[in-house]
């Protein structure tokens, strides 16, 4: 895939632009295997350094990984117009050097890989913590039916006086009944 962008090369000595027209940056169209891993494991590695990094941070180092492995050609060269070959210390200082520009790369190389990258570390995650669900009640039960208990019957207590009922308690008066 060819990525179209403006030229950021050095200018002329007259100080023209060496490509009025743009330069163009070529990707792999996909990622070998090496490749693909050295991106999953940049993932890894990130987050070992910094245990707070932060999804958009881990995406930067990501679009960071795509360029420097998977720039094939381009036609920048230096400041006496000689072609600078797509080597990882160059594609480094492009980005540094021109990190609009290489962001505009980054995201054409983010439709192309990070499927390929990111996807299978997705399916692993869901894999691991997938819900079980239950199709029963995980509450104990005793094997029959709850049955309601029934009401209490009305108390026999009376409010009547019958003969064999004495008081006990002493009187105000200090007498008993």
């Amino acid at each position: 895939m060819n990525v179209d962008i403006e030229c950021v090369c050095p200018p002329t000595a007259a100080g023209d632009t060496r490509h009025p027209d743009g330069d163009r940056v070529e990707l792999l169209e996909k990622l070998d295997f090496r490749s693909a891993l050295t991106a999953r494991n940049a993932i890894a590695l990130a987050k070992e350094d910094d245990q707070d990094i932060s999804s958009a941070e881990i995406l930067a180092v990501l679009t960071e990984t795509y360029l420097t492995l998977g720039i094939k050609a381009w036609t920048l060269v230096d400041e006496k117009g000689k072609k600078v070959e797509p080597s990882k210390a160059a594609i480094r200082a492009f980005i540094e050097a021109s990190p609009d520009v290489a962001m505009e790369v980054g995201d054409a190389a983010d439709g192309l890989y990070s499927a390929a990258v990111i996807l299978p570390l997705v399916a692993r995650a869901q894999k691991s913590s997938q819900p079980s669900p239950t199709d029963d009640s995980t509450s104990r039960t005793t094997g029959s039916e709850l049955k309601r208990p029934k009401p209490s019957k009305p108390s026999s207590t009376s409010t009547t006086r019958t003969d064999a009922t004495g008081t006990t308690s002493l009187s105000l008066g200090g007498a008993s009944n």
